[in-house]
């Protein structure tokens, strides 16, 4: 089924009002119109009876000019008769006219047709007046047709108590129904014409109230499609109506839902971000917990298997003994590092790592980091200079040797037999920058982003059999966030460089933690 536009149904009762208006009219026209004139004519008759009575003083001569002013100016004809058929007064009977003495008999034919016509008609008046009611009723209207059938209105009423004379007023009802169906005719064509009009009005004001309604109904359908961007601007010519206040209201629903909208996506999209950061801890949680599991698999599987071994008597010689002990003391001291690796790097990504601010002599802690690995390097050859370590610095001197050993112990770990390990420290303005260079290989290019995350390693067996645990730059990581530095790692001609960059607390003015 067609869907009609608000105009349209706005521009067809506009026009069914006019047309019904206009239709009451013509039947009210015809229908009533004809009584209505009849009425008016009468009254019309009457007023001019009781004007002509009123100013009658017993001589006709004296009324004469009202007479003819009455005639002059209405439809109206009048005459004045006596009670015996005297005709004292009418336009078209002259008192010389052979009629005027005896005008209930025909005058002759040389008469003139209007002068015979109103001798006619006054003889009907008088025919059918009831001359003994006119003394109760001083008028009456009457009714007269003549023999060609022409139809006259007619008031005889008497000028005086006594009835001696009466004055005849009488109008064609020709001329009563031309004027009717002139009115009609002119009516009708009025109808019409105004009926044009009030279509031409309805169309200019159909379209001028339903325009901001139709604008208004784009912007709904605009908002349906979650387009906020168009606002309802109409409020020029309507300004304070009813239609600028659904405007007003629609651009405030429209501001509303944007922002609503908006935060349910701000909301949505932070949602989705936690569901990931959820989905992402638990990829890690369950990771740890495999990778945890590992680690700690073997060094339990060896204590178990050297202590079963002990229990058992298999190691009767005093140096086996020591050695199946060395092992299990070994794996424990592993398995403890382990942890305590763990435990540091927890507490450091929940933020529950205490700092207390000290200045640092990194050539200090370098010599201190060289003496503690002495023993590993000389077994293997190394040599580990840290000539360019002369900077101090205010940090965590604590946070900051776990860093160094690090970088040191993952060094000496990948470092070739007979290799060079360089430990140096520069100063630009606030920040400083410990490097620890060794040589050998490198890393491939897409694994070095992934060397912080814990428990990766490039070659696991060569790792487990140097010792490593695999979160140890995991640690430095964390360690990176909670100084608020960075750290990273680079390939270099001969080898590969480990940094670790800070700000020196001094320079920002950060006060040393204390419990």
């Amino acid at each position: 089924m067609k869907r009609r536009s608000i105009r349209f149904k706005f521009f067809v009762a506009i026009s069914a009002v006019a047309l019904v208006f206009i239709g009451v009219l013509l039947l009210l026209n015809v229908f009533f119109y004809q009584d209505y004139y009849m009425m008016m004519r009468r009254n019309e008759l009457r007023d001019a009876y009781q004007g002509i009575r009123s100013s009658y003083t017993g001589s006709v001569e004296e009324i004469a000019t009202v007479l003819d002013n009455y005639e002059s100016q209405t439809a109206i004809r009048l005459a004045v008769v006596c009670s015996d058929g005297t005709v004292l007064y009418t336009s078209s009977l002259s008192p010389e006219s052979p009629g005027a003495q005896n005008p209930f008999q025909l005058p002759d034919f040389d008469l003139f047709d209007q002068q015979r016509r109103s001798y006619a008609i006054l003889q009907s008046i008088a025919q059918n007046t009831s001359w003994d009611k006119l003394s109760d009723r001083h008028y009456q209207f009457l009714n007269v047709t003549l023999l060609d059938n022409d139809q006259y209105l007619c008031l005889a009423g008497a000028l005086d108590n006594n009835v001696d004379k009466c004055l005849f007023a009488y109008m064609p009802y020709a001329y009563i129904e031309q004027n009717s169906s002139l009115n009609l005719v002119f009516l009708v064509i009025a109808g019409g014409c105004a009926l044009l009009i009030c279509l031409i009005f309805a169309y200019l004001v159909s379209r001028q109230f339903t325009r901001p309604l139709i604008a208004m109904a784009g912007l709904a359908d605009r908002m349906s499609e979650l387009d906020f961007s168009t606002k309802y601007t109409g409020f020029g010519r309507h300004e304070g109506d009813e239609v600028a206040q659904l405007g007003q209201s629609l651009n405030r629903l429209s501001a509303y839902l944007e922002q609503t909208i908006s935060e349910l996506q701000q909301s949505n999209d932070q949602l989705a971000q936690e569901i990931q950061e959820k989905e992402r801890i638990d990829s890690m949680r369950r990771e740890f917990i495999v990778n945890v599991s590992h680690e700690l698999k073997t060094p339990i599987a060896l204590i178990q298997g050297y202590a079963e071994g002990l229990t058992a008597g298999v190691a009767d010689d005093p140096e086996d003994r020591k050695y199946y002990c060395d092992t299990i003391a070994d794996e424990a001291d592993h398995m403890n590092k382990l942890v305590m690796q763990l435990l540091s790097l927890s507490k450091l990504e929940l933020g529950a790592e205490q700092t207390y601010n000290e200045d640092i002599d990194l050539h200090a802690l370098c010599a201190e980091a060289v003496r503690k690995t002495a023993v590993l390097c000389e077994s293997r050859g190394l040599t580990v200079q840290y000539g360019s370590t002369n900077v101090t610095v205010r940090t965590d001197g604590d946070l900051l040797d776990q860093v160094l050993m690090n970088y040191l112990s993952n060094a000496i770990r990948y470092t070739v037999d007979g290799g060079r390990i360089e430990i140096s420290a520069v100063r630009t303005g606030s920040t400083v920058r410990l490097t620890v260079f060794n040589e050998g290989d490198g890393l491939p290019e897409e694994e070095l982003p992934k060397i912080w995350e814990k428990f990766y390693r490039t070659d696991r067996a060569r790792t487990r059999e140097a010792g490593g645990t695999g979160i140890g730059l995991s640690l430095v990581h964390a360690i990176a966030d909670t100084l608020h530095g960075s750290c990273g790692v680079e390939n270099v001609e001969g080898g590969i460089i480990f940094w670790f960059e800070l700000t020196d607390a001094s320079d920002t003015g950060d006060a040393a933690q204390e419990e």
